[in-house]
């Protein structure tokens, strides 16, 4: 059944619609104010019809009870609720840090009255789900926003052992923490996607939403001349040692144009790998790691006429960035 969202999501009359995805916002209670400043900053600056928070919306190494983290959903979810902006989020590593269970963290997000996600049962994380855009003037699905959870910690394919555990038993590589996309899934999105083709009367253009960048963000990277993948690139990648086949399986569909991530706090990147764009945001957050002048979001203007752009925007445009 194609998922129905708390506010209904459409293209305007000009045929556009702006998606605006901030990542690893990533900060605590006492957080840095330039965080909260720039965010609000650049969702003013955006006018977005979509915001997609895209993993470690939070610190949960130093944001633990749940009181802690109910305050401070409201202050950096303040910014969208104010404006009325719909948003939706997917979780990241530090997301899971935070000691509520994920299913409860996950009825808090939903609470709020202009988030649109949701989730899925019966397979592995929380944040899978999909979000459609309608067309101006009807019903019909134009577009798909897919929502997947690429660090869920409660995963037990055997008796809680993870892949890597199972290939690569006596080795902790920095990589090992960093789960795929598992099979169970993608079967998800498959079948979802066949669901809403076969609604619509033909393939759904699409784009995918997760935290940790898949395997194949490694080819992308490494042939440029290629793949036209440009950006700053500071920061080991880091993604899934295991290749899923997520890639694989949406490159089959041919309906997924764009894999959004972002964990990776000082990389900004974008290319065009097998007809898919692998983009990456950098971060939103000023309490971490990374480069205050590139901290901010990437907008994407999607269009029904079949194409889509995308830039980055920065928090140094809308605010002072240097440290107090």
């Amino acid at each position: 059944m194609i998922p129905k969202t708390k506010h209904t999501l459409r293209f305007h009359e000009d045929g556009s619609f702006r998606i605006l995805m901030v990542s690893d916002l990533q900060d605590k209670l006492e957080y840095d104010p330039r965080t909260l400043a720039g965010f609000d900053a650049i969702v003013e600056a955006a006018k977005p019809d979509l915001v997609i928070l895209g993993g470690d919306n939070v610190d949960g190494r130093y944001l633990k009870p749940y009181d802690e983290f109910i305050k401070y959903m409201d202050i950096f979810t303040e910014p969208l609720e104010k404006r009325k902006i719909p948003w939706m989020h997917v979780f990241g590593n530090h997301d899971y840090d935070v000691e509520v269970p994920g299913p409860e963290m996950q009825k808090v997000y939903e609470s709020y009255p202009h988030c649109v996600s949701s989730h899925s049962e019966g397979i592995p994380g929380i944040t899978n789900y999909m979000v459609p855009i309608l067309a101006h003037d009807s019903d019909r699905v134009e577009y798909a926003v897919y929502a997947f959870d690429s660090q869920y910690k409660d995963r037990t394919r055997r008796e809680g052992v993870s892949h890597h555990d199972l290939l690569l038993p006596n080795r902790e590589p920095f990589y090992k923490k960093w789960e795929p996309i598992y099979f169970e899934q993608q079967m998800w999105y498959w079948n979802l996607s066949k669901e809403l083709e076969a609604q619509e009367g033909h393939t759904v253009r699409a784009m995918a939403v997760m935290h940790v960048p898949p395997h194949e963000i490694m080819m992308a990277v490494n042939n440029p001349e290629e793949t036209g993948y440009l950006g700053h690139f500071d920061e080991k990648f880091q993604c899934p040692m295991i290749n899923s086949g997520v890639f694989s399986t949406m490159l089959e569909r041919g309906d997924v144009e764009i894999i959004a991530a972002g964990h990776l706090h000082h990389n900004i990147s974008d290319g065009v790998y097998g007809g898919i764009r692998f983009t990456l945001d950098a971060c939103g957050g000023f309490a971490i790691g990374g480069v205050d002048t590139r901290r901010g979001g990437r907008i994407f203007d999607i269009r029904n006429d079949g194409t889509h752009e995308t830039h980055m925007i920065y928090a140094k445009d809308y605010i002072d960035v240097s440290k107090k």
